[in-house]
């Protein structure tokens, strides 16, 4: 048996006017659909990205999904743009990918969350 690999180092934290503008084009992809990023989902957003944690508990279908998923979209989209060059910015994204461990307990529900996470994230330019 050999010793366990340690895990990749983290990407860099983005610096806060990337994630302001990342935060824009999120906002932006929410107009599009004629949505408006909720009160909830943006404060999620700001804790997560200010290195907090904690449970969320709001009613089915209220944005939960997006709430949660956008803080990786966010920082996705910061490293993205704070990658200047073409082939820096893709080098970028290969070693730090986008990556979201969602754990649900039924297998209809993961379906319907990753064809939810696919449009943004193809919408944006990270997939």
């Amino acid at each position: 048996m050999s010793p366990a690999q340690p895990p990749p180092p983290a990407p860099p934290r983005p610096s806060a006017a990337a994630l302001r503008r990342a935060r824009r084009q999120l906002e932006a992809w929410f107009a599009q659909r004629g949505w408006t990023p909720l009160r909830f989902q943006r404060g999620v957003w700001r804790r997560a990205l200010a290195g907090g944690s904690g449970p969320l508990h709001t009613p089915t279908g209220s944005g939960k999904t997006l709430a949660v998923a956008g803080v990786s979209l966010l920082e996705a989209l910061a490293r993205a743009e704070s990658a200047p060059a073409t082939k820096r910015r893709m080098r970028a994204a290969e070693a730090h990918p986008l990556r979201l461990l969602w754990i649900t307990p039924l297998r209809a529900l993961a379906a319907d969350t990753a064809r939810a996470l696919r449009e943004p994230a193809a919408a944006l330019g990270l997939d």
